[in-house]
């Protein structure tokens, strides 16, 4: 059986900073209709259906390397499934078995 609702809205609340603010820049590259709503020291990042966060696409927003487990330390709720999480992307989708993008070069 496969967990899937066709566009939905996928999400993560994080804590405002440096790497928040990383994150939503390289999320928004990809997908510019993602909605964002800064709050006092918290970020609503939703998209449609999926989010990847490409740790190459944060870390050129940040001016220095990112590790993708740092994500654990910024998010405080998350929408949806974390389907992929590794040293390349995060993804998070309604799609349970969603494998995540191609290697972004």
């Amino acid at each position: 059986m496969t967990a899937h609702v066709a566009r939905s809205v996928v999400g993560i609340e994080m804590m405002g900073g440096e790497e928040c603010d990383a994150i939503v820049a390289a999320v928004c590259q990809d997908v510019p209709d993602a909605s964002v709503v800064h709050m006092p020291g918290m970020v609503l990042l939703d998209v449609p259906d999926r989010m990847v966060i490409h740790t190459s696409a944060v870390s050129e927003h940040l001016g220095r390397d990112w590790d993708s487990r740092d994500l654990n330390q910024v998010v405080s709720a998350y929408r949806g499934y974390f389907t992929r999480w590794d040293d390349e992307q995060v993804v998070l989708s309604w799609d349970a078995e969603d494998p995540g993008d191609d290697v972004r070069v």
